[in-house]
């Protein structure tokens, strides 16, 4: 058995499916999946791997990690919230947007994007904030306002017109997927397992 915590979409949409090749090579390992968009303590919530998704280095200095993906960062809307409200042309114009934010999400309520090696910051006043990922999603497809979400989170969305990609021209850093697990830089040998399949199934962009 191995306890695996991860985010909602994420876990939903890049994780679970490349599950059953791991599983059918060793038919004797058993998964428990604990999905959360809220932070999982590996020690005293007894779990033997999460997947984190972060922005610059993680905090869990004393776990043992690796990277195993970069997922690209969009801000995307619903075509009728930018029917009713306008496109906004340049990052500065999300100040006259409604934002959807997820709360402890990577950014926060400043949004950092690149373009031709110009970095501009600008901060949002969101008029939503939720607390998952899938709630952001579901507001973003409503038609709420404008949200910031991963392709991996979006793309089921923005290839059936559900929602659109917007300010393309400028970039969003890229989010980090690592394996984090207890008991030092060398996980146990059924950890490792998992995190060598995850890593061959979802690197280097899952």
């Amino acid at each position: 058995m191995i306890r695996l915590a991860m985010p909602l979409m994420y876990g939903t949409r890049a994780i679970i499916p490349v599950l059953k090749p791991i599983l059918a090579r060793h038919p004797d390992l058993k998964v428990e999946l604990v999905m959360s968009d809220n932070r999982q303590y590996l020690i005293t919530d007894g779990i033997d791997l999460a997947i984190r998704i972060n922005l610059g280095p993680l905090d869990d200095s004393t776990f043992g990690a690796r990277k195993l993906a970069l997922v690209e960062r969009l801000v995307i809307a619903a075509p009728a919230y930018l029917s009713s409200h306008g496109i906004p042309a340049t990052p500065a114009d999300l100040a006259q947007h409604d934002c959807i934010l997820q709360h402890g999400s990577f950014g926060g309520e400043s949004w950092r994007f690149t373009r031709n090696k110009t970095v501009t910051s600008v901060s949002v006043q969101p008029r939503i904030w939720i607390n998952s990922a899938p709630g952001v999603l579901a507001a973003a497809v409503a038609g709420l306002g404008i949200a910031l979400a991963t392709r991996v989170m979006a793309g089921e969305e923005l290839r059936s017109g559900q929602l659109t990609q917007v300010l393309q021209p400028w970039r969003l850093d890229p989010a980090e997927v690592y394996a984090v697990f207890p008991a030092g830089p060398r996980p146990s040998a059924k950890v490792r397992a998992v995190v060598d399949h995850l890593e061959a199934s979802l690197g280097p962009a899952g």
